[in-house]
């Protein structure tokens, strides 16, 4: 499929009440936002095998609240209808409960933070990569006994680069339907830091080991633009739809 149409939506919400930052929110608001794209005609999106084709920041600044504060998140998407409607669904119904965090939709307005010629990808949210046993062993990385090993600094940059590549590279296909551009996309790259993200479930808590970065590019051919682009829509990584790997360009936002 090929999208001609991209934006992402900045929503502004105010605390209704005092609060204290909920840091395992991604489940909850994952929920709400499915449940908009629900009412929106997306009854089967939570089911559908692979990306979801949408990704969304932190609720932020990251900190507890006063009555009235004032906190915000974003929603991007290669769909411009999607964002619209994720919007919609926001503002018609304005209350937004995310664990303890009780909030209210006052606004939504669209960017659009299309890449430069030049420039940097900051991450608004860690980066998650997974290797199966098999695949890390084949790395020379130890399983010890995950069914799951997420990529840390000790398992070395070839490691990182070779997985998040091939991520954008089957996202590109899945939404250009052709062949992306070959690697490297990135001409620089700052690892800021690890971080262990927990994330509240129904049956329990998890935590989800990912990255905090800061990329940059030079762009070298139109394909690259829509590839870098549209990072900048579906995220960077995995577990995007639970709010991992949200990109920004540089400072924007």
């Amino acid at each position: 499929m090929s999208f001609v149409y991209r934006m992402r939506t900045l929503v502004t919400l105010s605390a209704r009440n005092h609060f204290a930052y909920y840091n395992k929110y991604n489940h909850k608001l994952q929920g709400r936002l499915y449940n908009d794209l629900k009412q929106r005609g997306y009854e089967t999106i939570h089911n559908e095998q692979g990306p979801k084709g949408f990704s969304y920041s932190n609720i932020f600044p990251p900190r507890d609240a006063q009555e009235g504060d004032t906190r915000r998140f974003i929603f991007a998407a290669p769909d411009d209808q999607l964002v619209t409607d994720v919007a919609y669904g926001l503002c018609s119904k304005p209350e937004v409960n995310i664990g303890p965090m009780t909030l209210k939709t006052e606004e939504a307005f669209t960017l659009d933070p299309a890449v430069e010629d030049q420039g940097t990808l900051t991450t608004g949210t860690p980066i998650v990569l997974r290797m199966s046993p098999e695949d890390s062993r084949n790395k020379g990385i130890d399983p010890e006994d995950h069914d799951r090993v997420y990529w840390r600094p000790k398992h070395g940059m070839d490691s990182f680069f070779d997985r998040l590549y091939a991520n954008m590279q089957a996202k590109y296909r899945q939404y250009y339907d052709e062949d992306p551009p070959e690697p490297p996309y990135f001409s620089g790259y700052t690892l800021d830091r690890t971080v262990a993200k927990p994330v509240a479930f129904a049956d329990g808590d998890a935590q989800f080991i990912g990255g905090e970065w800061t990329f940059e590019y030079e762009l070298t051919s139109q394909t690259h633009r829509r590839m870098l682009n549209l990072m900048l829509d579906v995220g960077l990584g995995e577990l995007n739809s639970l709010g991992f790997g949200f990109m920004n360009r540089g400072a924007d936002v």
